[in-house]
């Protein structure tokens, strides 16, 4: 497992993140740059940003709807990346089970992008330290960490095998 930040200022790899069968490293924004404490926004519902796999997603509806926190991690500039959002609630809890016992994480109470399906004025929380789950109003300050994902090409073995079949 490879958990390291070569400085300070350099993003977390938090593993591997499968988002349906495509697989990702998903980044995590270091704390100088990249975290901030603010509330989710509005406590009406943003159409869109109930997903809990997709954090990008959820972000770019909240962004539609001139979120500030979107605002916020969609004008991050880390590492030379502007790719940044805030994680779903599957992606954060990704994160939990890799950063949990780093101390690349504070153990509080983080925002994810996913609002809560049936109440659209609550969205969803993760505890870093026990790793609970549960919503919150949106008008709540709390900590928000954003994270990007990079594609991680499939290999085809089939390719190698057909090269040397060929000679």
């Amino acid at each position: 497992m490879n958990i390291a930040a070569i400085a300070a200022n350099t993003a977390i790899d938090a593993g591997r993140y499968f988002l349906g069968a495509q697989p990702y490293t998903l980044f995590v924004a270091p704390a100088s740059e990249g975290e901030v404490i603010l509330p989710w926004g509005t406590r009406k519902s943003v159409p869109g940003a109930i997903d809990p796999e997709d954090g990008l997603a959820n972000t770019e509806a909240m962004l539609a709807a001139s979120n500030k926190l979107a605002q916020w991690a969609r004008a991050l500039r880390i590492d030379g990346c502007d790719d940044w959002y805030l994680p779903s609630r599957l992606e954060l809890f990704h994160v939990w089970l890799r950063l949990r016992d780093t101390e690349h994480v504070a153990r509080d109470w983080y925002w994810t992008s996913t609002q809560h399906a049936s109440h659209p004025e609550s969205a969803w929380l993760q505890l870093f330290g026990l790793g609970g789950q549960l919503s919150s109003h949106k008008d709540g300050r709390y900590r928000a960490r954003a994270v990007r994902r990079v594609p991680i090409c499939s290999f085809d073995p089939s390719v190698i095998a057909n090269a040397e079949a060929a000679r």
